[in-house]
């Protein structure tokens, strides 16, 4: 499938002047972006909680969490990204690209809008 680096822009909503892109390779099999710890100090992210990731040679490592704002290529929102220490390699992660309605297209080794998927376009009916 290949891959390829995308441009992100992290912020803290708080304040909006402080801003860090990245420059990150997008990691569709990572659930969440992993930032820099400094990145993130920098733009005054909190942190959220510490969460548990299996690592690719299957043990269990923890790291923090923080809630900021992302956006790439005009499309912006809220996330919850890891705080990676200095042996984390920096990605973008699906978590991040659905949440601002992205895709990876791996053919033209892009972020390219797409469309969300719904469970239903109205209510569901029981059926008895």
């Amino acid at each position: 499938m290949g891959t390829f680096s995308a441009k992100l822009r992290v912020w803290n909503p708080g304040a909006p002047e402080k801003t860090e892109e990245i420059v990150a390779m997008v990691d569709t099999g990572a659930a969440f972006s992993w930032i820099h710890r400094e990145r993130l100090e920098r733009v005054g992210a909190q942190v959220l909680r510490r969460m548990g990731f299996r690592a690719i040679d299957g043990s269990i490592i923890e790291r923090d969490t923080a809630a900021v704002w992302v956006g790439s290529d005009g499309f912006s929102g809220p996330d919850t990204v890891v705080i990676a220490e200095r042996s984390d390699m920096e990605v973008i992660g699906a978590h991040t690209i659905e949440g601002l309605g992205l895709a990876a297209d791996p053919v033209q080794k892009k972020l390219v809008p797409t469309i969300g998927l719904a469970l239903t376009a109205g209510k569901l009916e029981a059926k008895s």
